[in-house]
């Protein structure tokens, strides 16, 4: 199954990458770095930056450190093929700007060839203390949609830093009705998108950094191609 990772810098996706990859041991688990700008914090079994480094992209294109990032992703499907593998679990960790692999034609086309020959799966990765407000929470339950769209492939919304903030997501979900005017419409409009998520089913809360969670996060994962039934 392949497993690729995204959210926003500093969401903590890439010391979940290191620290779920080390609790998958005992599985055939490959981790597959397809952030060009960064080196990773962990040994990869496929690193993009033995093809693409955006530092190099700027200085051979003489382009900003924005447009440098955009060609890096479009470099990077030139080598898509020697950056997939195989193995039970296979984690891609995506860059830290999420905007440039979902919004991008490079990026779509890359997250099209992961997912072309085995079961794949997105994972969300959101800062729990980002999500406690409920202006914060309706729009990652849009993000979450929007990426099932874009991606074409099922998306988990995982609520990182639960060792720093215990998400309350009935006090979000109470503050939600409170609300009003225009603002309040919007809300309410975005929030009728959980539907399409799997929020409605079951919300995970972790700790990537304590390697809290990651059980309910191997069972969602599972769950989410299970023929008995919706997850629970």
């Amino acid at each position: 199954m392949n497993i690729v990772v995204v959210g926003p810098a500093g969401s903590g996706k890439s010391t979940f990458v290191r620290n779920f990859s080390e609790y998958l041991r005992d599985y055939d688990v490959k981790v597959v770095n397809l952030d060009p700008a960064s080196d990773p914090i962990y040994s990869a079994d496929r690193d993009v930056r033995d093809f693409v480094r955006t530092e190099d992209v700027i200085k051979s294109y003489r382009l900003g450190i924005n447009g440098a990032l955009m060609k890096s992703i479009d470099l990077t499907l030139n080598y898509i093929d020697k950056l997939i593998v195989k193995g039970d679990y296979v984690i891609f960790d995506t860059p830290g700007q999420m905007e440039l692999f979902l919004y991008s034609r490079s990026g779509l086309k890359i997250a099209e060839e992961i997912s072309k020959y085995d079961w794949s799966v997105c994972l969300f990765i959101i800062d729990s203390e980002i999500a406690s407000t409920p202006e914060n929470f309706a729009s990652i339950v849009a993000q979450n949609a929007v990426i099932s769209l874009r991606f074409s492939m099922p998306t988990i919304t995982i609520f990182n830093k639960c060792d720093l903030i215990d998400l309350n997501l009935n006090e979000v979900f109470e503050g939600l009705r409170d609300v009003g005017g225009v603002f309040g419409e919007i809300v309410e409009r975005l929030m009728a998108l959980i539907d399409y998520t799997t929020l409605r089913f079951r919300i995970v809360k972790i700790s990537a950094l304590k390697e809290v969670g990651f059980d309910d996060v191997l069972s969602v994962i599972n769950e989410v191609f299970c023929s008995c039934g919706d997850i629970s």
